[in-house]
């Protein structure tokens, strides 16, 4: 409750500030211009999203689970991010797989980490990558990369000294709680934290997960900003495209509900600030992506979940 009244409250002062600055009238723009044919290639963007994240996924968890199982879990998890804060879908996910499977949740835990540094690591390599492609790695642009860039390499650092470094560290933390009488607390709730984290980094672990990072961002999400920007008519490059993902993708981030409304929408007018774009367009674009996003992959998460409903059902019949 308290993460959802904080993420309402981030969310709040988003459209505050929004609202302050923009007008129900910037939505003019959209009379006359909206292209409905774009819709079915917009929704099967969305859909061919999730063949590589939740391939990635199946090989994080070093195939423990069925890749049906992994793409069904992975979209009502997506779905519910949408609607839960602090990527409360995530958890339902692990979840999930935890009351389908042995696979102990501490387990999971450590691949989720896992999977959120590559996201990280792939979004940031593509909004670097578009910057510079558009001329715009000027140093007042490039702070949040340099921000992100530090971010992940704090956590592949710590992931080393981790591998490294595994009995020596165990042993410092624990003596660190036995000095504040927390021992049990540590052997209990933490010390199988760090071993599960201290796995990560074996290159039959990692080889295809990182293969697939790439192309759940570049050949999927990124299609879905562009079709965004051809259903409403706003010409935008493909390279845009990879910047707003990046700058929206960063934007979610903030703990926000539901589904990041209000800092989605300022990071990506952000981008179009960046790019010498008319902030109205901005907004009027992050509304439609923000919107078609919600409505697709929350629809989807509803068809799998009752379509699984109904197949266990029948089994248990």
């Amino acid at each position: 409750m308290k993460k959802w009244l904080l993420g309402v409250f981030v969310s709040g002062i988003a459209l505050y500030f929004l609202s302050k600055n923009f007008h129900l009238s910037e939505f003019e723009r959209l009379r006359g211009k909206i292209n409905w044919w774009i819709l079915p290639a917009l929704f099967l963007s969305n859909l061919w999203a999730f063949v590589p994240f939740s391939k990635r996924w199946f090989h994080l968890l070093e195939k423990r689970i069925g890749f049906g199982q992994s793409i069904s879990s992975s979209i009502i998890g997506v779905g519910l991010n949408m609607v839960l804060p602090a990527r409360g879908g995530d958890l339902i996910r692990l979840l999930m797989i935890k009351k389908n499977t042995e696979i102990p949740l501490t387990y999971l835990f450590s691949r989720l980490f896992l999977e959120k540094v590559m996201d990280l690591a792939a979004v940031v390599l593509v909004g670097a990558s578009a910057l510079f492609y558009m001329g715009l790695g000027q140093s007042k642009n490039l702070n949040l990369l340099y921000i992100s860039t530090l971010v992940i390499l704090a956590m592949f650092i710590g992931l080393c000294i981790l591998k490294f470094f595994l009995n020596p560290l165990r042993n410092l933390i624990k003596k660190m709680f036995k000095i504040i009488g927390k021992q049990e607390l540590f052997e209990e709730k933490f010390d199988h934290h760090i071993i599960e984290f201290s796995q990560f980094l074996k290159g039959h672990t990692l080889f295809y997960p990182v293969l697939y990072s790439i192309p759940t961002w570049l050949c999927g999400y990124a299609v879905s900003y562009w079709l965004a920007g051809v259903l409403i008519g706003l010409p935008i490059s493909f390279p845009e495209a990879l910047l707003f993902m990046f700058l929206g993708g960063m934007g979610v981030a903030i703990p926000s509900a539901p589904s990041g409304i209000g800092v989605f929408h300022a990071a990506i007018i952000s981008g179009f600030i960046i790019v010498g774009r008319d902030p109205g367009e901005g907004l009027v674009y992050a509304t439609v992506v923000h919107l078609t996003q919600f409505i697709i992959t929350t629809s989807l998460a509803v068809f799998v979940y009752l379509h699984s409903r109904i197949i266990s059902g029948k089994t248990s019949s």
